[in-house]
């Protein structure tokens, strides 16, 4: 369970900005909220913002943070970290970038941060909260300087040698098997994940494929069906392609290492819907080509595995213009599933950016669930900040007042037309 991202010199977020998933005192939607210890949680965020305003850029900036704490324990000493800080200054571009985390994993709270440029880290530190307050697991500075308590001396102290600049201590320690990292970083490998809405089809079918159990494809019908989306039911057929069917260019053969590891992935997916469709006083079954579906249908099936996943784990998800094919009703019934605490036991959350006025409504979002990107176009830095700054009265219509501009991130379109 996230309770709070930072970050710091990435792309077009040249200053510090704080997305917080930690509930104030409104008594609005106090039952959707996930308690934890004294504190209450949001289930979900949407943030909202014009074109180019920076929305993307806080999917971008999770993704980055969380794929270098997976995958840093495997860069070689010269691979790249990825991260691009502001590059419309001239101080800044030098800049190192800084990633904050607050988060809870079995019921422990941690406190995780680091500091990077393309080539190094710079500064790490880890800590745990098993009372109101912290305490020490490590802390890294000028990139090779370690830190613990005598406690986690003896045990953290000989990994140093087996990480290196360009490497998280986070990652390299849980490598090596230690158990005073190992929780922090699995949050990390298995509870946050990013996506772009564009890219989910090459993510669904897998996971169908690996649904033994069937749970994803029952809660899919399930979805289909609350969404009053006239599809009964579906088939995946997945079939193992030949080496034959492989193209290759003109005079290349393949090894048979490089066979084997190109059929593993060879597989031709038939993924087929069927339509209970009445004709006069009788009902039949059709079949329809996934592909002939609608991209909102499609969408739907994207968003499944990722969703059930998400509700049975409690994990939580950002998702990059998840209103994209979508009809609002249907971006309102998928945002519920996580509002609504039937649903939703697990402590699952939800974080998206969207363009969807209709969601801005407090009748579906409490004032700091609601999120704004705005960027200044004389200096090109954006700012991240909530509706609950603005403090509107539960009567207000955000809306409106969204679209006069009084809480900011909307276009400023000109008035004078294009010259030919």
């Amino acid at each position: 369970m996230l309770l709070q991202f930072n970050v710091e010199n990435f792309s077009s977020f040249k200053n510090e900005v704080i997305l917080s998933m930690k509930a104030n005192s409104d008594k609005e939607h106090a039952k959707s909220l996930i308690p934890f210890r004294h504190e209450k949680v949001l289930p979900s965020v949407a943030i909202y913002g014009p074109n180019a305003s920076g929305k993307t850029n806080i999917n971008k900036a999770l993704t980055s943070a969380i794929m270098f704490v997976r995958n840093s324990n495997s860069f070689q000493i010269d691979t790249r970290i990825n991260v691009t800080p502001f590059l419309f200054d001239e101080n800044s571009k030098d800049k190192k970038t800084r990633f904050g985390f607050l988060f809870v994993y079995k019921g422990i709270k941690y406190e995780y941060s680091f500091t990077v440029d393309a080539h190094k880290v710079y500064e790490e530190f880890l800590y745990i909260y098993k009372t109101s307050q912290p305490s020490m697991i490590f802390e890294r500075t000028n990139i090779n300087n370690y830190k613990y308590t005598e406690a986690n001396k003896r045990k953290l102290k000989p990994i140093e040698a087996h990480n290196t600049e360009n490497k998280l201590f986070l990652s390299t320690a849980t490598a090596w098997n230690s158990e005073l990292t190992k929780d922090a970083y699995m949050w990390f490998s298995q509870m946050i994940d990013t996506y772009d809405a564009s890219s989910l089809n090459e993510i669904f079918l897998p996971a169908f494929e690996n649904d033994k159990s069937h749970e994803i494809k029952n809660f899919t019908n399930q979805l289909l069906k609350n969404a009053d989306i006239n599809i009964s039911g579906f088939d995946l057929e997945i079939r193992e392609k030949t080496d034959n069917e492989i193209p290759l260019p003109l005079g290349i053969f393949m090894e048979d290492k490089l066979k084997e590891i190109l059929m593993q992935n060879a597989k031709e997916w038939k993924l087929t819907t069927h339509h209970k469709v009445r004709l006069g006083k009788t009902e039949k079954d059709f079949e329809l080509p996934f592909h002939m579906e609608s991209k909102g249908t499609q969408m739907l099936f994207s968003y499944a595995p990722i969703f059930q996943t998400a509700l049975k784990q409690g994990k939580t998800i950002i998702i990059d213009e998840i209103d994209s094919g979508l009809h609002p009703v249907l971006v309102q019934y998928l945002i519920q599933l996580f509002n609504n605490p039937k649903i939703n036991t697990k402590g699952a959350q939800l974080i998206f950016n969207t363009h969807d006025i209709n969601l801005l409504d407090l009748d579906l979002f409490r004032r700091d669930q609601i999120y704004f990107v705005e960027k200044d176009n004389q200096n090109g830095v954006s700012d991240l900040y909530s509706l609950d700054e603005f403090a509107p009265r539960k009567t207000d219509n955000i809306q409106k007042k969204y679209l006069q501009g009084r809480y900011g991130a909307i276009p400023c379109i000109g008035a004078e037309g294009i010259k030919w």
